[in-house]
């Protein structure tokens, strides 16, 4: 006797599955991005500090990690193809921690605003932005100050550390402000392609942030560990490295992030945004967190 087979042809779970299997369009993305936004800009200011602490003193990994291929590869012609994944380490750490990276924030924390452009949101995104980018330098600055200490102990990575440190910061100004806008984009690129990439994140963040670093593009916060570093060995000033480094990189990330790839993106749904599903955005939502 036969067992009569299950049946999965109902409506409702052929609706479950498609939502489950399919990628999300535009407007759903903005959607679940903007929710994620509403969460961070509801979040306590103590709670934002630490996260972005952490995250300043975590991406000073993707330096060192840069730097420890750079010291252990053969100078070949295809080392820096291999030693610039070293800096996809400190962003792994971060974005998959879920910890506070102003760069991240420079789309996350403003789709809410551009939803509902208020006076009291605008307030809390330049309150988010303050505190988390205070504390990403802080962070940064610290983690330079740490590896300052290997030179001794470690004179090769630390003569690596010095070498990528000085590449990163030898364009002037506007090269520099030229150089963040593409990192800055790239980081709102990586947030925006998240919802949809499943169980590839890992290798999205690798990829993208490899990308960066290969393409010798400025972020502010990772490059804030290197300026930091070299005026703790006199190759560089207080001056040269806020001034002529750490604020055209600021600008030219918010540029990128922010003004490029959020304002394009809002005008890209604007449209559209009122067409979603609220109650599939949710439960997209729980998923990416989830993940």
């Amino acid at each position: 006797m036969s067992q009569k087979a299950p049946s999965y042809t109902s409506e409702a779970h052929q609706e479950e599955v498609l939502e489950e299997a399919s990628s999300m369009a535009a407007p759903l993305v903005f959607e679940v991005i903007r929710r994620e936004g509403a969460e961070e800009l509801q979040r306590p200011n103590s709670s934002l500090a630490m996260s972005a602490m952490i995250a300043g003193l975590a991406l000073g990994f993707s330096v060192l990690g840069k730097a420890l291929f750079h010291a252990y590869l053969p100078d070949t012609t295809w080392r820096p193809l291999v030693e610039n994944l070293g800096y996809a380490i400190g962003f792994v750490i971060v974005i998959m921690g879920k910890m506070q990276l102003f760069t991240e924030n420079t789309i996350t924390a403003v789709v809410p605003f551009l939803t509902r452009p208020t006076q009291h949101v605008f307030v809390r995104i330049m309150q988010l932005w303050g505190i988390v980018l205070v504390f990403n330098l802080a962070g940064s600055a610290l983690f330079a100050a740490a590896v300052y200490h290997i030179r001794f102990t470690e004179p090769e990575v630390f003569q690596a550390l010095v070498t990528i440190s000085e590449h990163a910061v030898e364009g002037g100004v506007w090269q520099t402000l030229f150089l963040g806008v593409g990192a800055g984009w790239l980081i709102a690129c990586l947030v925006w392609m998240m919802p949809n990439a499943g169980s590839s994140k890992l290798f999205l963040i690798i990829l993208v942030t490899w990308l960066i670093s290969l393409a010798g593009f400025s972020h502010v916060i990772a490059g804030t560990c290197e300026a930091v570093l070299l005026m703790f060995t006199d190759h560089l000033t207080v001056v040269e490295g806020l001034f002529g480094f750490i604020l055209p990189a600021l600008v030219g990330n918010i540029l990128g992030g922010t003004v490029i790839f959020t304002g394009l993106i809002w005008a890209q749904i604007r449209a559209e945004r009122f067409e979603v599903d609220p109650a599939f955005a949710l439960r997209s939502l729980r998923r990416n967190q989830s993940s």
